[in-house]
């Protein structure tokens, strides 16, 4: 069995070690840079030099893994940094200094080596066992306590900074698919599942806990560099709109939010410019050749709704419209919500039952 969960372990951690390696290249050298790819790329290198630490000590190399313990502890203690860094960089967040969230991976690998370099040399005095005991104790703590507190503090702050996105997503666009960056949750999350296998797996020292541990490792590299390849930014970091600015730019005139009322409505219901499925604040702002955040502001305080409720309920309507029209029998639902300005059917099905209470379909059978 020994020799089975060896092959086993040692396949899986090469294979993600190539996987790893391979999108960092992609994404740092191949991909069009930007600060999100970068982080990203420089997450996946500290997962690769974590694989690596545990394929040297499964490799029975007991030396070369403690000289290398400093390098895998500052990986280990940056992840949950890095992950959030990623999440804040796709999602456009601001800018955020890089070194003060990798102050404690930093003082805590400096402090090991200092400490190993003492311990090797006392090693020979009664002191040096001290020491050793010291080192040991430090080391349990910063690997266990350290890290599982360090890595629940950026989770939250990664899952709430994506909360965040999402309703700016509804501010800004009339549709989420893409936009939404629902891979960016599932790379959350994965991050959870690993730090579970983590400690799972160090707990039972079974074969089955490490093959789902290594599995599970190898999966989450693959699916993170995949969706990291395709990703491409939604909001830059300059995009962000701030209660300050908000505060300052509607105190305008009530007689401009009037007229700027009066010609979105006239845009919408007149020239019908809902049915442009990439329809986005900004081009809508364009057309009334005005400023998307005071657009945005006369959506939220004028009408209470966001910009994806304001233009899929004219969507809505006109779906309504071409449903109980006779002239479309020979249009299927997927081709109403594509005339309607829908992306997709599902983005269709979700936003009909949301608004109506029915499906397309069910709706189109009580008509009838």
């Amino acid at each position: 069995m020994e020799g089975i969960s060896f092959t086993i372990f040692n396949l899986l951690s090469v294979l993600s070690l190539f996987g790893a390696g391979l999108f960092v290249f992609q994404l740092y050298y191949l991909k069009e840079k930007n600060t999100s790819t970068k982080y990203f790329s420089f997450y996946l290198l500290a997962i690769s030099i974590i694989v690596a630490f545990f394929l040297i000590v499964e490799l029975g190399s007991q030396k070369i893994a403690v000289g290398v313990i400093p390098i895998f502890m500052f990986a280990l203690l940056s992840l949950g940094p890095i992950l959030w860094l990623t999440v804040n960089s796709a999602v456009g967040g601001k800018k955020s200094k890089v070194i003060k969230h990798l102050i404690i991976p930093i003082v805590s690998s400096i402090m090991f080596l200092l400490l190993l370099s003492v311990a090797l040399l006392l090693k020979d005095v009664p002191s040096g066992e001290f020491v050793q005991e010291i080192l040991t104790c430090i080391t349990t703590i910063t690997l266990t306590l350290v890290f599982v507190l360090q890595s629940g503090y950026y989770i939250y702050q990664s899952l709430k900074l994506y909360k965040k996105h999402l309703s700016r997503v509804q501010e800004v666009f009339s549709y989420t698919e893409k936009v939404n960056l629902s891979w960016l949750k599932l790379f959350v999350y994965g991050y959870v599942i690993f730090i579970g296998g983590l400690i799972v797996s160090n707990l039972l020292e079974d074969f089955w806990s490490d093959v789902f541990f290594y599995s599970v490792f190898f999966g989450y590299i693959i699916f993170s560099g995949y969706n990291a390849l395709k990703f491409e930014p939604v909001f830059k970091v300059d995009d962000e709109i701030t209660e300050k600015e908000i505060k300052a730019e509607v105190d305008v005139k009530n007689d401009f939010f009037s007229k700027l009322k009066e010609e979105l409505l006239v845009v919408m219901e007149n020239q019908k410019i809902y049915l442009d499925e990439s329809l986005t604040i900004h081009s809508l702002a364009t057309e009334l050749n005005t400023n998307s955040k005071y657009l945005s502001q006369l959506i939220n305080t004028e009408f209470e709704k966001s910009f994806v409720v304001f233009v899929n309920e004219y969507r809505i309507n006109e779906a309504k419209f071409l449903l109980k029209d006779e002239k479309n029998k020979n249009l299927t639902i997927e081709g109403v919500g594509y005339e309607a300005g829908f992306k997709s059917k599902s983005a269709f099905n979700s936003a009909f039952k949301k608004f109506t209470g029915d499906t397309p379909s069910s709706f189109l059978k009580k008509e009838i």
